[in-house]
C-alpha cells in the first residue's frame, strides 16, 4: 500500500509511485479548496423564518392622534390651521380666529401656571367672557366634551372646536349633503357627543385652497410667532429690572404702539389672497365637483345602454345570445 505523509515527507513506494501519488493527492487538495470556495457560508443561507416573515404593516394614524399631535403645538400653528381649514367657512369673520388666539394665551398665562392650554375652569371663564353663553352645567360639559384627549387641559384647537361648533357641524352636513340631526339655531348650547364629526371636518380641507392663500395663511403665522418670541424675551428683561429692565419696557411700548399697524397690514394682505383665492374656490369649487361627478355618472350610464343595445340587436339579427360584455 501507498501511505502519504504530507507532514514528513515520507512515501514508502517507487518514485513514479510516490510522484503519482503526489499528484493526486495535490489534486484532490486544490478540488477541496475550489468545493469550499463555491459552497456559501453557513450566515450565507436564508432563514426560513425570516424569509416568510412578513413586514408589520405601519399603523395609520387616527385622526384622533393627529388631533392631540396638533393640539400639543404652538397655539399660533393651531390657529393657523384652523384658519386653513375654515377660512371660506368663517368670511369676514376670520379676523376673529388671530385675536382669540392672542387673547387665549394672555388668559392662560394670567390665570394659570402657562401661555399654552388651560383647564377646565379657565376654558369655562374664558368661554363665557367671549359672549358664548351657557348655564354652569352646559359650560361644565361642553367643556368636558372637546377635552379628545381627556388629559384635563384645554388647548387652543380645543377650544376653537367648542366656540365654533356650531359652524363646524353646519359645514359637516353640508358637505354630506344632509340635514343637521342637532339644533343648531342656538349656537350649539348644550350640543355634545360630536366630537368625531367636528375632528372630520377639522382635517377635511376646503375645496378650492389655492396655494397663495396657503402661503399667506403661513406668513401670517410666522410673523405673529416672530412678534410674540420678541414680546415674550422684552418682558423677561423688564421684569428683571434695572438699567435694561427700563430699556426693555421702553421697547416694548414701541413695538405694542406699532402692532396694530402691523397687523391691520398683515391681515390685508391675508384678505386680497382670500378674495382671490374665492373667485374659483369655496362654493362654486363643490358646485363644479359635483357637476363633474354626474357627467362622469350619466356617461358611464349611457354607455351601459348603448351596450345592452348593441347586444339585443345581435341578438335579433343572428338569433343567438350575445356574449357577455
Amino acid at each position: 500500500s501507498i501511505i502519504c505523509c504530507g507532514a514528513a515527507g515520507r512515501y514508502s513506494a517507487s518514485t513514479r509511485c510516490a510522484w503519482t501519488h503526489g499528484h493526486r493527492c495535490n489534486a484532490i487538495k486544490a478540488h477541496s479548496q475550489r468545493i469550499s470556495q463555491r459552497a456559501p457560508h453557513k450566515s450565507q443561507f436564508l432563514n426560513m423564518a425570516q424569509l416568510l416573515e412578513k413586514p408589520k404593516p405601519q399603523r395609520r394614524q387616527s385622526t384622533q392622534d393627529r388631533f392631540t399631535e396638533l393640539g400639543n403645538r404652538d397655539p399660533v400653528d393651531q390657529c393657523e390651521f384652523f384658519l386653513k381649514s375654515f377660512i371660506f367657512a368663517l368670511g369676514d369673520s376670520w379676523q376673529d380666529v388671530p385675536r382669540l388666539c392672542t387673547e387665549f394665551q394672555k388668559h392662560a398665562k394670567n390665570t394659570g401656571d402657562n401661555a399654552q392650554n388651560m383647564n377646565h375652569i379657565q376654558a369655562a371663564d374664558f368661554l363665557q367672557r367671549h359672549g358664548k353663553t351657557r348655564t354652569g352645567i352646559q359650560r361644565k360639559h361642553e367643556v368636558e366634551d372637546v377635552d379628545i384627549n381627556s388629559d384635563g387641559r384645554i388647548s387652543f384647537i380645543e377650544y376653537l372646536i367648542l366656540h365654533y361648533k356650531a359652524m363646524i357641524l353646519g359645514e359637516y352636513y353640508k358637505r354630506h349633503e344632509k340635514e343637521p340631526l342637532e339644533d343648531l339655531s342656538l349656537d350649539g348650547v348644550g350640543i355634545t357627543a360630536v366630537g368625531e364629526k367636528l375632528l372630520e371636518e377639522l382635517f377635511s380641507m376646503p375645496a378650492g385652497l389655492s396655494p397663495q392663500l396657503e402661503e399667506a395663511l403661513e406668513t401670517f403665522a410666522a410673523e405673529k410667532k416672530a412678534r410674540q418670541k420678541k414680546v415674550d424675551a422684552l418682558t423677561a428683561k423688564a421684569e428683571a429690572g434695572g438699567v435694561k429692565g427700563m430699556a426693555a419696557r421702553q421697547e416694548l411700548r414701541i413695538l405694542e404702539s406699532g402692532d396694530e399697524t402691523e397687523t391691520n397690514k398683515l391681515e390685508l394682505t391675508l384678505a386680497a389672497a382670500k378674495r382671490k383665492a374665492q373667485k374659483t374656490s369655496g362654493a362654486e369649487a363643490v358646485k363644479n365637483l359635483k357637476e363633474e361627478k354626474e357627467k362622469a355618472a350619466k356617461a358611464d350610464a349611457d354607455a351601459r345602454r348603448a351596450k345592452m343595445k348593441a347586444r339585443a340587436a345581435m341578438f335579433d339579427k343572428g338569433g343567438a345570445v350575445a356574449p357577455k360584455a
